[in-house]
């Protein structure tokens, strides 16, 4: 008996049949997702290394080249791709559709650990990330205010992003525009010139005495206490009496050999909403 000849020798069974077919299709296309951008994860790990007011070929040189070399012979990449940039490095490297993102992140840390050693002490750690479309910002607020530049970046980043990362749902925030308080220490170069000191004694001295150290612990009882000595600066005339290194035993601080400018970072990018700083 063919399909046609029992579908009309049986019409309630066939109805039925049909009924039940449309009806599953309703409740799964009732309950079918739509996503804007789905989840695809692309076989795609960058190595981001920050190196503070370095040119784009010292960059390339001391920090993009050492890592290409390092990660080539990871198993599984098909493409590396580098940009070098004023202050960063960015190292893309494309691995064979199919291979494990976790694997070879694990590959890629052994290797990284390796070439570390070799970077510039003054470079930022490389940062591992992975390729993900849902990374993408999906909102953008705008903020502009009678305050500074300084000021109303300030704000934004003592009182309202914090605020912001607490919402349900948000994975990250990022912050742009405005002005980042900087100090700036403005050195003589007569008065280097003609005490001999060399510029790395100056930058030595003012980092090892902007640092907390620990100091031990003292027992009180039955409770131990942890001890540290502050030693952070909180004040420009703190940072003036910095001694930067003793001739004939007599200090000589920073304050004389240079001066200090409360300022703020430069500027290479402007945020305007509606013609107005933001």
């Amino acid at each position: 008996m063919s399909l046609p000849q029992s579908a009309v020798e049986r019409p309630v069974f066939t109805v039925m049949l049909v009924l039940i077919v449309v009806i599953l299709g309703s409740v799964a296309l009732s309950r079918l997702s739509v996503d804007l951008m789905p989840d695809i994860t692309f076989p795609t790990l960058s190595i981001v290394t920050n190196y503070g007011n370095a040119s784009p070929e010292e960059v390339e040189t001391l920090i993009t080249r050492p890592i290409e070399e390092a990660v080539a012979a990871v198993p599984g990449v098909d493409t590396i791709d580098s940009e070098s940039g004023e202050g960063f490095s960015n190292v893309r490297i494309s691995f064979t559709w199919g291979s494990d993102l976790n694997e070879a992140a694990n590959d890629l840390r052994d290797r990284l650990d390796r070439v570390i050693s070799s970077l510039p002490e003054d470079a930022g750690r490389p940062s591992l990330r992975k390729f993900d479309l849902s990374a993408t910002p999906i909102m953008e607020l705008g903020v502009t205010s009678m305050l500074s530049p300084l000021e109303l970046r300030n704000l934004i980043d003592e009182q309202v992003e914090y605020r912001l990362e607490r919402v349900p749902g948000i994975a990250a925030i990022n912050v742009r525009g405005g002005m980042t308080r900087e100090i700036h220490i403005n050195l003589d170069p007569e008065k280097i010139s003609s005490l001999k000191i060399p510029l790395d004694q100056v930058a030595n001295a003012i980092n090892s005495a902007n640092v907390n150290i620990p100091a031990g612990s003292i027992s009180i009882g039955n409770s131990e206490l942890n001890i540290r000595t502050p030693g952070e600066f909180t004040a420009i005339s703190e940072l003036l009496q910095t001694v930067v290194l003793e001739r004939s035993g007599s200090p000589i601080t920073l304050e004389q050999i240079a001066s200090i400018e409360d300022s703020w970072q430069k500027i290479s990018r402007h945020t305007r909403i509606n013609a107005q700083t933001g």
